[in-house]
């Protein structure tokens, strides 16, 4: 994607509306901060990479990061607080949440983010989409980029890899060796990406700077 600084040549939503989606899909804050924190990381990854002489859009990598759970509680069997988190939901929310998982039945945020934007924004669309598989394997760099970082990001703080698959494998257990194989796809990505950047992926957390909180 040949563009300079934070221009994009795709069509996007502007920030102003990007927010909007969140509320008017009341998405829950806790979901809303992680998604606030997942595009300021990526936005400084992307603007840290085209700074090194990579071919990033950075805009476009910025929405993908905020939409990337938009549509998270479509996927979610129950909505209350738990052991890893204890956010209050309103009954806005929840209200919400039913109405999705009843439109959407058996379906994952990705294919309903792809669905839903699918012809304003086509390419955010696919995008979205394949940032939620884990299985996906074709991701250019803008992907990779958000499908990293949102595995660094539990809740709204920067974690190590390490520390993110033992909160996967006990809240999303599998019988197969699915997450052992996420794993290692991750810490491949992880290993392309900085190897194009002066510093260690274990200094990315000072870097990038304070968290985005549930009320902004």
């Amino acid at each position: 994607m040949n563009v300079s600084g934070l221009v994009s040549e795709l069509s996007l939503p502007t920030e102003e509306e990007s927010l909007r989606y969140f509320a008017d899909y009341k998405v829950p804050g806790n979901i809303k901060s992680h998604c606030r924190r997942v595009q300021e990381v990526s936005h400084f990854l992307a603007q840290e990479l085209r700074n090194a002489g990579k071919d990033i859009d950075v805009l476009f990598t910025d929405r993908l990061g905020l939409f990337h759970d938009l549509f998270k509680v479509v996927s979610l069997s129950e909505l209350k607080p738990n052991k890893f988190h204890n956010y209050e939901f309103s009954e806005e929310e929840i209200a919400m949440w039913k109405e999705l998982r009843q439109k959407y039945p058996n379906m994952f945020e990705g294919d309903v983010a792809y669905l839903f934007f699918k012809d304003a924004f086509p390419q955010l669309a696919i995008s979205l989409k394949k940032v939620s598989d884990p299985r996906e394997k074709n991701l250019n760099w803008e992907e990779k980029i958000v499908h990293y970082v949102d595995w660094r990001v539990f809740q709204d703080q920067i974690v190590s890899m390490d520390e993110r698959i033992i909160y996967l494998q006990e809240r999303y257990p599998r019988k197969d060796n699915a997450w052992t194989m996420f794993l290692a796809k991750m810490k491949a990505i992880e290993d392309e990406l900085f190897t194009f950047l002066p510093f260690p992926a274990d200094d990315l957390a000072p870097r990038v700077g304070r968290s985005v909180t549930a009320d902004e």
